[in-house]
């Protein structure tokens, strides 16, 4: 956005730091490489009286600023680094280890999600519009296209492109505004602010807030000595963020990606294949102490609920988690149980 605000007409420093901007970014983000080749290729296609002096602009600032980075990573690892390389593998052949989801989860659930209700606008000014920034298009077809190719796949890897559906959105509305009566327009802004607003309110508020909402509980009652396991996907509640307290002793599943090449499964895999024994030979074998308080979602562990209650533990407090859910592995409410003998 701070790139894309200069203005390139108002001299030749303006043209220098939006290219800086749009280099920092990039090392910053690598993916977003793909995001600004595309607008300079457009821009040079527009501008041929630019073309020299814009790509000398790009190597003066990309060649260095690609050089610091890879002294910097390298520094800090302690050896020769090229990040953007290993992320670039990493995503293309590894990033399944948090979860594949088909080549059309982009079009089918990303953007439909991310966009809701002005998806309507967005296809009024495709099929009205006929002023429509067409280089936008290019940014937003190379970027679905190239995070479909990777396996996992997320909202946040597309979501700097909703500015760029904004300004679709604010096109259809524009040409809506012009065609419609002014009390239909006026109802038609309303029930879109309506709809964003509670579907802001349940996403907010609701949606998922169990996880949050039981570890924040904890921070309120853990006291020195006590230890928390969560026995749910890693990443699925928050950690340290939450729970400042250095003598506590804080344990999830983790499911660090494989970068030995060793083909074993990650603790998290180990865990949903066999729960029961998982516990039980982690306990035994002290890697996991018996712990003061477990979180565990409900229903879907069935036998080890019995094997807690049989332990000592009873349940502390039921949580409510979500209505909609995306993983076989997450149930609708999350239990918290607390040892007490």
């Amino acid at each position: 956005t701070v790139c894309t605000n200069f203005k390139i007409s108002s001299g030749i420093n303006a043209e220098y730091g939006a290219v800086v901007v749009a280099a920092l970014s990039v090392a910053i983000r690598p993916t977003l490489v793909i995001f600004w080749l595309d607008l300079g290729f457009h821009y040079l296609v527009k501008c041929p009286e630019r073309r020299y002096s814009s790509v000398v602009k790009a190597l003066v600032i990309g060649i260095p600023t690609l050089i610091l980075t890879i002294l910097l990573d390298s520094y800090m690892y302690g050896k020769l680094t090229v990040v953007f390389l290993n992320f670039l593998q990493f995503n293309m052949s590894g990033s399944a280890v948090y979860g594949a989801h088909p080549w059309h989860w982009y079009l089918s659930q990303g953007l439909p999600a991310l966009l809701g209700s002005h998806l309507v606008f967005i296809a009024v000014a495709f099929l009205k519009q006929r002023d429509y920034p067409r280089q936008l298009l290019g940014v937003v077809v190379m970027t679905v296209l190239f995070f479909s190719l990777v396996a996992h796949k997320e909202f946040r890897f597309v979501q700097h492109l909703t500015p760029v559906f904004m300004i679709w959105a604010g096109l259809g509305l524009h040409w809506i505004s012009r065609h419609v009566e002014r009390p239909t327009l006026y109802t038609l802004i309303m029930m879109h602010c309506l709809l964003n607003t509670l579907a802001g309110v349940y996403i907010g508020f609701f949606h998922q807030r169990g996880t949050v909402t039981v570890t924040t509980d904890l921070a309120n009652w853990v006291e020195s000595g006590d230890q928390v396991v969560f026995l749910t996907p890693c990443h699925a509640t928050p950690f340290h963020s939450h729970i400042h307290h250095p003598e506590v002793q804080l344990h999830f599943l983790d499911c660090s990606p494989d970068l030995m090449g060793s083909e074993q499964p990650h603790e998290e895999a180990r865990f949903y294949a066999d729960p029961v024994g998982w516990w039980e030979h982690h306990v035994a074998a002290r890697e996991v102490p018996v712990s003061e308080y477990v979180v565990v979602f409900e229903e879907s562990l069935v036998q080890l609920h019995e094997v807690l209650l049989s332990q000592g533990y009873q349940i502390k407090r039921k949580y409510f988690f979500a209505h909609l859910l995306l993983d076989d592995r997450l149930t609708s409410h999350l239990l918290l149980y607390k040892k007490t003998f």
